[in-house]
Order: structure tokens, then sequence, then C-alpha cells
């Protein structure tokens, strides 16, 4: 990594900024043009006359651009597959709860039938037992 950096980091002098000698016969847009020009040049050679701060944010802006394009081609790809797998583990849900709900709403039914039986049963054996047992004294 140490080996690529230096290799790749080649700070040159920047040249002193200079005025463009023909200023006073341009257009309005080309003078302000001009200016801003001079105006950042200047600013750059005062800040980095040996050109490091233009190297550096040229070395840093390979790196951006080394981390940016994988990250726009395989963050989408990531996250449609997060996507798909959240939409899979849904409906793995669903239909696990279904298989798991339906057998014991059937036994409950089932339960509920039986006991509906049971309560008829004992209904009926009491009113025959009442018919069979006459009160003698009534």
């Amino acid at each position: 990594m140490r080996q690529i950096v230096i290799q790749k980091w080649q700070p040159e002098p920047l040249p002193v900024p200079a005025v463009d000698l023909d200023l006073p016969h341009l257009s309005a847009i080309e003078r302000s043009a001009e200016v801003l020009r001079h105006t950042c040049s200047s600013l750059e050679y005062w800040l980095s006359p040996q050109g490091l701060l233009r190297e550096w944010l040229r070395f840093n802006l390979r790196i951006a651009c080394v981390l940016i394009v994988p990250a726009l081609v395989v963050a989408p790809l990531v996250s449609l597959a997060l996507r798909q797998f959240e939409s899979w583990v849904d409906l793995i849900t669903r239909t696990t709860s279904n298989l798991i709900l339906f057998p014991l709403s059937a036994l409950l039914v089932i339960g509920l039938i039986c006991g509906l039986i049971s309560i008829g049963r004992s209904i009926l054996t009491t009113r025959v037992r009442r018919q069979q047992y006459r009160d003698p004294y009534a």
C-alpha cells in the first residue's frame, strides 16, 4: 500500500500566478472568468506553492473514485438481495404459522363438537332419568 502511495504521490511546484496580458481587451464575462481564475490560482499558490495541496486533492479524488464506483455498483445489488431475503422470510413465516394454526383450529373445532355432544348426552340422560323416576308422593 505504501509503495502505491509513493508511486502515485508526485507533487509538482506551481507556477507563479500571472494576470493575462489581454485582460483589458477581453469581454466582461471573459474578464470575470480571468479574475476568478487568477484569484483561485493565487490562493492555491499562497496555500501550497510546492503543489502538495493539489497533489493531496488529486490523490484523495482517485481514492474516492476507486471506492465510489464499486459502492454504486454493489450497494443496489446487496439491497435487492436483502429485500428478496426479507420477502422470503416473511413468506416462510406466514406459511409456517398457517401450517401450525390450521391443525390447532381443527383440534379446537373437534374439541368444541365433542364438548357439545357430551353436554347434549348429559342433558338427555338427566331427562330420561327424571322420566323414569317418578316421585310416588307427587
